[in-house]
């Protein structure tokens, strides 16, 4: 038991007073005299006796009274806190769309914001309320029931230690307060990288798992292009199931709005199947997957956008070469040769391949130029000339960590060996060919090579044509000049694809997809002036992301910005630039969920409760405060009612 005013205690100390009144009254009787004695000798004695007695109740029955009125202005209660304790709950509510998942009643998000409305009565309380994307502080019932009642999901997740740091931030260390700390989700393990400390935060911290009644959840994972010919590509589309099952799943493909396209997603008792869809080459394609499923929605619907094929700027520097533009054609290239004389420096930034053919001597002003060329995420290949300028070269090879020529080799090898798991080469061949005519070359470089891989090599494993990757572009260097007096390579019908490869691979062409994040980096090919900013729109809201612009591309952050899955448009001064395609993050699909007991551990702190109505229950027993003033009034009130009946009704 407590007491509000616990300093009126002390007047108990003046009970005192009523007991030395009463032991003096004890003690004073009056004597009568009568003439027959023996008689009434007796009766004095009984009489004495009753005397003392009712004295004694009426004592006992005083001081009972008003110790129980001294006790009840004392204002005693039962509680497990203080009187004047305020609650500082803080609430984590996971809102990823993980808790789009359906329980016993209805969606686990929108079921407990609704059950914590209900049950909320907490008295002399704020409240905090974290999300995955907003913190809301300082909130009382009605506010707290109001942003509930506004809660939307968000694509951002929070791991649990960034949970309680962040709950920690709220802690209150005012003398009044008590803090309490709970946690709401469904806990995935994706959520938990490492095993979880809840001593930083000294509150105890309830948990409160919320698992759906259906673990069964089918989505689509992921797309990808192949390119089937000139005029088709192949769209595979892999859709994923979190148990194993058999079943055909109905799957649609649409372009925007139009449905152009349906197939059948097959399980073979699995968890996992590809399909396949044909789509066009020549046209820009915003596309959308689409299958129904009851687990979750979120990942039933997946955005990708194909840009139209944009042509790819080509330019020879040096002697003129026939077999350039054979291979260049005007249908998918714009291809430009330049004696070094004319070459003017300004188009330099403006290609996506620069082939240096057979040039004696590289300028450094050329070398600068090319050096900016590569950071800006150009391309380029290097054919050397048979009178090559090896200091020079030499220059070129270290600016782009490509080795160093080490010596001139004029003595005819034939190019044997070919790599056929490298990307430039593998799609080329169907299997190893054995009698294959190898072309030759009477000269070539040699380059000890470091950071290069070998596309083509000599009969005596020297490299003929290598790559070598920058953190932005390729390098190719081909070791032996290509005119027809040093080597038959033109002829081969290598060639074409090694070439054609060349210029298709410095083209950087758009992602299908992005997966939204707390930040996203995107990359957009465009030039725009120093004034100008681009913007992204959708038909619900647009915004400017931070941009970094360089040559003939910009750099696009997206960061604290609440996006949705689908098409947006990225456009400067009203021209739409092009199209990217948003998706969710497939992470909570798979629907892994933690076990509390194991995640709580030996934690002191911490409790797992089994519902909402008991969490509140809890922590409103906590706060409750059962008040037994009235009760001590009542007793003050009976014990002088005894008193006036010891007074009235107790004869002598």
């Amino acid at each position: 038991m407590q007491f509000k005013h616990p300093e009126i205690l002390y007047a108990l100390l003046l009970l005192i007073i009523p007991i030395i009144v009463h032991l003096f009254q004890l003690q004073r009787f009056v004597k009568v005299p009568f003439t027959n004695v023996a008689f009434l000798k007796n009766i004095e004695r009984q009489t004495r006796k009753s005397a003392k007695l009712k004295k004694w109740l009426v004592l006992i029955s005083r001081l009972l009274a008003l110790s129980c009125l001294i006790l009840a202005f004392s204002q005693p209660y039962f509680s497990e806190s203080a009187v004047q304790q305020n609650g500082n709950v803080t609430i984590y509510l996971d809102n990823s769309y993980s808790m789009q998942a359906k329980g016993e009643q209805g969606e686990l998000l929108k079921s407990a914001a609704k059950n914590i409305i209900e049950n909320n009565n907490l008295q002399n309380s704020t409240f905090t309320l974290i999300t995955n994307d907003e913190s809301f502080k300082d909130l009382t019932a009605k506010s707290l029931k109001n942003e509930l009642i506004d809660l939307h999901y968000s694509p951002n997740k929070l791991d649990l230690t960034t949970v309680l740091l962040k709950a920690k931030s709220n802690y209150s260390d005012k003398t009044n307060t008590s803090n309490k700390i709970i946690l709401i989700s469904d806990f995935q393990n994706i959520n938990i990288a490492n095993k979880i400390d809840f001593t930083i935060v000294n509150t105890p911290v309830s948990l409160l798992q919320l698992i759906p009644k259906e673990a069964q959840n089918i989505y689509l994972d992921s797309v990808s292009l192949d390119r089937k010919s000139a005029t088709e590509t192949t769209l595979n589309v892999l859709v994923k199931s979190t148990q194993m099952i058999t079943s055909n799943i109905p799957i649609s493909l649409f372009q925007e709005e139009n449905l152009v396209g349906k197939t059948t997603a097959k399980f073979a008792n699995s968890n996992r199947t590809a399909l396949q869809f044909t789509l066009p080459n020549s046209t820009h394609f915003n596309g959308k997957i689409s299958l129904a499923d009851d687990g979750m929605e979120f990942d039933n619907d997946f955005y990708f956008s194909i840009s139209t094929p944009e042509k790819i700027n080509v330019l020879s520097i040096g002697n003129p070469a026939e077999f350039l533009s054979k291979i260049y054609t005007e249908d998918e290239f714009n291809f430009t040769a330049s004696p070094l004389s004319q070459l003017n420096y300004n188009r330099l930034q403006n290609q996506h391949l620069i082939i240096l053919n057979e040039l004696a001597d590289i300028p450094a002003e050329l070398l600068r130029s090319l050096s900016e060329f590569m950071e800006n995420g150009g391309s380029l290949a290097v054919i050397p000339s048979q009178n090559a300028n090896i200091d020079s070269y030499n220059k070129l090879l270290s600016a782009f960590q490509a080795g160093k020529i080490s010596s001139k080799i004029e003595i005819e090898h034939k190019i044997t060996s070919i790599n056929y798991g490298h990307p430039l080469i593998e799609a080329i061949f169907e299997k190893k060919v054995t009698n294959f005519q190898y072309p030759k070359a009477a000269l070539h470089y040699q380059n000890n090579h470091k950071n290069s891989s070998a596309i083509l090599k000599f009969d005596n494993n020297s490299p003929f044509i290598s790559v070598t990757k920058t953190e932005n572009s390729n390098f190719y260097w081909i070791s032996a000049p290509l005119n027809k007096g040093i080597s038959n390579f033109t002829q081969s019908p290598l060639v074409v694809p090694i070439f054609y490869n060349f210029a298709k691979n410095s083209l950087k062409t758009a992602q299908l997809y992005y997966t939204i994040a707390a930040e996203n980096e995107i990359e957009i090919a465009a030039s725009i002036g120093k004034d100008e900013v681009l913007k992204i729109s959708n038909d619900a809201n647009a915004f400017i992301p931070l941009q970094k612009v360089s040559q003939n591309k910009v750099g696009l952050t997206l960061s604290d910005v609440i996006l949705q899955s689908g098409f947006y448009k990225v456009s400067s001064n009203k021209e739409v630039l092009g199209t990217i395609s948003l998706n969710y993050n497939r992470e909570e699909s798979e629907s892994n969920y933690a076990d509390l007991k194991t995640l709580a551990g030996n934690a002191k702190n911490v409790t797992v409760s089994a519902s909402i109505n008991d969490l509140f229950d809890e922590i409103e027993n906590q706060q409750k405060i059962n008040w037994l003033f009235k009760w001590f009034l009542a007793f003050s009130v009976l014990f002088l009612f005894i008193e006036m009946l010891l007074l009235k009704y107790f004869k002598i």
